[in-house]
């Protein structure tokens, strides 16, 4: 059950991070001027995507409230680094973002770690 919930809660967070950024594409980069601000956030928070992305992330939150609940912390919490490494990936899939060696080396780092604390 612990594993479960620890992977409902990553894989929320790594489609939270994919639709928010997709979001945030549709709607445009941050404006310069301050009288732009309300119209942005207006176009980002009724954005599908972004609005699924919140949805998502309040998933994440229950998801992960059940898991620590039931498990101690300094366990779970390393597999919440896995986000990162499905982000890098399907950001380099979806997004057709650079992924560095020296990130790719980080992320079998990451891997690594969560190997050696799952075995404990």
């Amino acid at each position: 059950m612990i594993y479960l919930l620890v992977f409902i809660s990553v894989a929320a967070m790594t489609a939270a991070q994919l639709l928010l950024k997709k979001g945030l594409i549709a709607v445009d980069q941050f404006p310069q001027n301050f009288s732009q601000l309300i119209p942005f956030f207006l176009k980002v928070y009724t954005n599908p995507y972004v609005i699924s992305a919140v949805f998502l992330t309040i998933l994440t939150a229950l998801a992960w409230v059940l898991a620590v609940s039931r498990t101690q912390l300094s366990f779970i919490y390393p597999f919440m680094a896995l986000s990162y490494v499905f982000v890098a990936l399907f950001s380099l899939l979806i997004f057709k973002e650079d992924v560095t060696a020296l990130r790719w080396l980080g992320i079998v780092v990451i891997c690594a770690g969560v190997f050696l604390v799952s075995r404990s």
